[in-house]
């Protein structure tokens, strides 16, 4: 059990980057593949203020969120906006990797190489719990990611914010003669998942530690849980995020450390070739 608890710890990380790929995707229309260096920031933001400042956690979150957000809204001005007006998603896609780049950039200019470690607020002590021993950053993990995830899908369901979002991203034509504002929800959008990466900051980084070298591996990892649980689909992020971590834990457990990586992308390619929506993506249909 022990196996489990640390792949589902790890696939929560995963689950929280596919939730902020699905945040702009699906209130904003745009697939933002920067958000994975969006959560990287958010690490090294509460390592600075909370181990080179030493101040709480909980003003590391709060900062964090605001920083972020601000810098996801940079993105979205600079980035984003310019190319939508040419309707281009290819440029998009190539823009939102561009973004990524310059993060990581003056990540590696301003606190180099370097890895540092962040001890996790509630605790180091690892405990025996329903047959496994779990550490409290997993089980947090965890449990925040269930959360985020099963929020995020009632609040784009049942809020008028969420709905409008939806209908603005699935018609965005129609969205326009009826008053809404396309360009705002998508800048919203943006702010809300950088937000949501600095918040979670001081949960995330004392597992992933604050380090470039993790941007691209979450980044890509978080994208293939997106893909297998479903591009739209809060919940399938957060399963696809738990079966990526528990695929990479017993591989790394049964196999070897060097398997889990082939066969994740294994399992994409399988899931592409016979699901392309993902397990719980919306099927779209056209019109002929």
């Amino acid at each position: 059990m022990t196996v489990v608890w640390a792949g589902l710890a790890v696939g929560a990380v995963y689950a929280l980057i596919a939730i902020g790929y699905n945040i702009t995707l699906t209130f904003g229309g745009t697939f933002n593949f920067a958000h994975g260096a969006l959560v990287v920031l958010a690490g090294f933001f509460s390592w600075f203020f909370m181990i080179e400042l030493g101040w709480p956690w909980w003003l590391a979150a709060l900062l964090g969120a605001v920083l972020c957000a601000v810098v996801a809204v940079l993105e979205e001005r600079i980035a984003i906006r310019p190319v939508m007006r040419h309707l281009d998603s290819h440029a998009l896609l190539v823009t939102t990797v561009g973004a990524l780049v310059i993060i990581e950039g003056v990540l590696l200019a301003t606190w180099g190489h370097e890895p540092h470690a962040v001890p996790f607020f509630g605790g180091q002590e690892a405990f025996d719990f329903l047959g496994g021993r779990v550490s409290p950053v997993d089980l947090w993990l965890i449990v925040v990611a269930i959360v985020v995830g099963v929020g995020f899908h009632f609040f784009a369901r049942r809020s008028l914010w969420g709905v409008s979002a939806r209908a603005a991203t699935g018609d965005p034509d129609n969205a326009r003669v009826r008053g809404i504002n396309i360009s705002a929800l998508r800048t919203a959008s943006f702010a809300l998942a950088g937000g949501i990466a600095g918040l979670l900051g001081p949960i995330v980084v004392p597992k992933t530690g604050a380090s470039v070298a993790v941007l691209i591996t979450l980044t890509v990892f978080g994208f293939v849980a997106l893909a297998l649980g479903g591009f739209g689909s809060f919940i399938g992020a957060l399963i696809g995020g738990f079966a990526i971590g528990l695929i990479q834990s017993f591989g790394a457990r049964y196999l070897g450390v060097e398997f889990p990586p082939l066969l994740l992308f294994v399992v994409l390619l399988l899931v592409l070739l016979f699901i392309p929506s993902g397990l719980l993506g919306r099927r779209a249909v056209r019109e002929v």
